[in-house]
């Protein structure tokens, strides 16, 4: 087995009648993230992508708005801990304490409040096949939640994935992660762009669990343009996603989706 799975003994009943099994399941690990030698978080992962997780998770909270704010950072696999030195981050860093909500995401962990500001929807061509191309294609890459169905994916596309048809042949998408948390799939895609100075703004993020109000607030601070989902959305997340510019796209499967907002504008 490797970082990411782990076998364990298990009994199988069939019609009643119990077999002992060997299993494949999820690898649980928990990172801490220190900010200038103090504790700002610990959370429960799969154990790979650390520092991608890290980056993410730091510029999708808000606690880091430029890469120039970042001094040093530097991953520890002993403790499985990444330590940022940041440049005048003290005030986001309480504010991240003072006002960060409990997620409802599998790793847990916290989520800082969202900064009052409105956006208008960006300007997207994509059509519904291609969203339905995306997703597809999103699952089958989903190895590790066919293998052990106790994951999440998340994925990022850019305008390359904007115009697909079922008949497109490869690979479609730009990052694609997996975690025992949603939230952390979706900031190990992210913090991938990141650390590759890549910003992922105007892009199309896919998630494989419910889309949240904290996932919506991700992806308004790094200016995600849409946010596409086989599952559905909340009602605290809808009323974000029309705030904040965000479209919301759930249920997307086989050949059908429903638009939650901006629907007067994406594929008009």
């Amino acid at each position: 087995m490797d970082d990411r799975r782990a076998l364990v003994e298990i009994c199988r009943y069939d019609d009643g009648k119990p077999t002992m099994k060997t299993d494949v399941v999820a690898r649980e690990s928990s990172l801490t993230i220190m900010v200038n030698g103090e504790r700002l978080v610990s959370l429960a992962c799969l154990n790979d992508m650390m520092m991608e997780l890290a980056w993410g998770f730091m510029f999708s909270e808000g606690i880091v708005l430029h890469r120039d704010e970042i001094l040093d950072a530097t991953y520890d696999r002993n403790d499985i801990a990444v330590s940022f030195r940041l440049q005048d981050a003290g005030e986001r860093v309480r504010a991240f304490h003072d006002s960060g909500e409990k997620t409802s995401g599998c790793g847990s962990g916290l989520s800082a409040a969202l900064v009052a500001r409105t956006a208008d929807f960006q300007s997207l061509s994509v059509t519904p096949a291609a969203l339905t191309t995306l997703t597809t294609e999103f699952q089958r890459q989903s190895e590790l939640f066919r293998e052990t169905g106790g994951v999440h994916a998340a994925a990022l596309t850019d305008e390359r994935g904007f115009h697909l048809s079922p008949k497109t042949d490869g690979n479609t998408l730009r990052r694609f992660a997996e975690d025992i948390g949603r939230h952390n799939a979706v900031d190990k895609v992210l913090g991938a762009d990141l650390l590759e100075e890549h910003h992922p703004a105007g892009q199309i993020l896919l998630s494989s669990g419910r889309i949240s109000s904290e996932i919506v607030k991700k992806a308004v601070r790094l200016q995600i343009a849409l946010i596409a989902s086989p599952s559905a959305p909340t009602s605290e997340a809808v009323r974000l996603g029309w705030e904040y510019g965000v479209y919301l796209c759930g249920f997307v499967r086989g050949k059908r989706l429903n638009v939650y907002t901006g629907f007067d504008r994406l594929f008009s």
